[in-house]
């Protein structure tokens, strides 16, 4: 018989979830001033009724799994998960993840956002590799839930060690697949031009004249690595610096959409609530 599913929806309208009282999570007010600025570590504990599904992730997620068993949707692709293996979902992607109903999996985690881990999963060309079998990064999965439950990361050396956890397990993550294929090598440099844009306007035109490509061979290798066009991408990346920057700073609306070279503020406020369900204002005004 099909498992029943617990559903509740975020009011931000970007993710559903089933049970998560069997969830430890430690949650963190964001810092911009940090490469790696914490959203939440935490882990889950055996449930079967658990599940994540998320229509964009604004942030990184990285996980390992335990014990048990689970599955992983993500780009059209599905992955039976087991213990050992860690799965690293990018943000400004969907995807879904839940536990196996007979053997439901533990697990520790990790969301953050950072364009530095990012850039170095692009230069590791990982990009499009979500699960790796890792059990050696059990042992870092667990420094980071120690790391949260003594402390909010509220100082530099906290914010330090957790940075250096990520990038030891990425490392190893790097050793297992590094693959330099062509292709990629174009979707990844036109990812970093992008993701390095973010504060200046880019047309497909431009980027596929930088990187001496035709646009038809760059959006086709691009969607193929990343799941959607490099305008969606560029598009969802500038509302996921437009999020962070309505969290984290005193910006006004119009200021926002200035930094972020949207033609004007009503552009950018219509765009936002019709990709997000609500407008800039309202989003600030539901994480208060």
């Amino acid at each position: 018989m099909a498992q029943k599913e617990i559903r509740q929806i975020d009011p931000f309208k970007n993710i559903v979830y089933g049970n998560l009282n069997l969830e430890q999570k430690y949650g963190f007010k964001g810092n911009m001033e940090f490469p790696f600025n914490i959203e939440a570590i935490g882990i889950t504990h055996p449930d079967k009724d658990y599940f994540i599904s998320r229509d964009r992730s604004d942030y990184h997620v990285i996980e390992f799994v335990a014990e048990g068993k689970g599955y992983l949707s993500i780009n059209g692709k599905e992955y039976a998960l087991e213990q050992g293996d860690v799965y690293l979902l990018p943000p400004e992607r969907s995807h879904r993840y839940r536990a196996d109903s007979e053997q439901p999996f533990r697990k520790l985690w990790c969301n953050f956002y950072s364009d530095t881990f990012a850039k170095i999963q692009t230069d590791y060309r990982l990009d499009g590799i979500y699960v790796f079998h890792a059990p050696e990064c059990e042992e870092d999965f667990m420094r980071l839930v120690e790391i949260a439950a003594l402390g909010n990361c509220v100082n530099d050396d906290e914010w330090a060690r957790v940075a250096s956890v990520l990038m030891n397990i990425l490392n190893k993550l790097a050793l297992k697949s590094y693959r330099p294929e062509r292709s990629a090598v174009l979707a990844s440099h036109a990812k970093e031009i992008l993701d390095n844009s973010l504060f200046d306007n880019i047309t497909v035109d431009e980027l596929s004249k930088r990187l001496f490509v035709s646009k038809t061979v760059l959006t086709r290798e691009f969607k193929n690595m990343y799941g959607m066009s490099p305008y969606h991408y560029y598009l969802n990346k500038k509302l996921s610096q437009a999020k962070l920057m309505l969290h984290n700073s005193n910006l006004s609306v119009k200021e926002i959409s200035d930094t972020l070279c949207f033609a004007d503020e009503h552009y950018f406020s219509g765009l936002f609530k019709r990709k997000v369900g609500v407008s800039p204002s309202d989003f600030r005004k539901l994480l208060n």
